[in-house]
């Protein structure tokens, strides 16, 4: 080797030492910046979905009122939602009416306890008042000649109850095209809806399924027009 390739050699390692040297150094200034910017794990706050609302701006959660404030007017802009402003029945004619099985009865509720079908549509028993159950869609059906509920006991069968507070009075109304349909709340677990079979006799829960002709209702106003 001549003296000028010891030369180059000499520099070019001398170089490679200034530079990893160098590399050491930076990479010492760069991770005590980042350990010092870097908070601590007892430090951080995460916003999970719950506690404050605000945490989230762009989806706050809604947040029902209860018991409700003095004010029962609803504001959507604030997210809340008050109960008491639910409406119930057609808001000219009311919440009295009759209901006529697609099954070709009129659900009647009759002194002797008895909760059937008939053809009659003039049949005062077949008069009839959906009253709220103090929830959205929970209601009560009030046969308006006898002042007695329609109930469902727990095999299924239906009859005519005077405790206007009996769970078993209470249904869940819900929309199945142009018909309601009525779930028992007590047993809406099981899937138990009030129903009106083709012989005009009531249809036991168990045998009720959502869809069904029996269990589909059509409101008629006309007699309380």
């Amino acid at each position: 080797m001549n003296n000028y390739d010891k030369t180059v050699s000499g520099s070019d390692s001398s170089s490679d030492d200034d530079s990893v040297s160098g590399l050491e150094e930076g990479d010492g200034v760069a991770n005590s910046s980042l350990n010092s910017s870097r908070p601590s794990r007892g430090k951080r706050d995460v916003w999970c979905g719950v506690g404050n609302t605000s945490r989230s701006p762009i989806f706050p959660l809604r947040r029902v009122v209860w018991p409700p404030t003095s004010n029962p007017q609803t504001s959507f802009r604030s997210g809340y939602v008050d109960p008491r402003n639910a409406r119930w029945g057609n808001p000219k004619l009311g919440s009295k009416m009759q209901l006529f099985s697609q099954t070709g009865y009129y659900l009647a509720v009759y002194p002797d306890g008895k909760v059937r079908g008939t053809r009659d549509a003039a049949d005062p028993h077949s008069f009839l008042e959906i009253v709220s159950a103090g929830l959205p869609e929970h209601v009560r059906i009030k046969g308006l000649l006898t002042n007695m509920y329609v109930a469902m006991n727990k095999k299924g069968r239906l009859y005519a109850e005077s405790d206007p507070n009996s769970p078993a009075t209470v249904f869940v109304e819900s929309f199945q095209g142009s018909y309601n349909a009525y779930l028992s709340r007590a047993f809406a677990h099981l899937g138990w809806y009030l129903g009106i079979k083709k012989s005009g006799k009531f249809k036991k829960g168990p045998k009720t399924k959502y869809g069904q002709k029996a269990v589909k209702f059509l409101p008629n106003r006309s007699r309380f027009e």
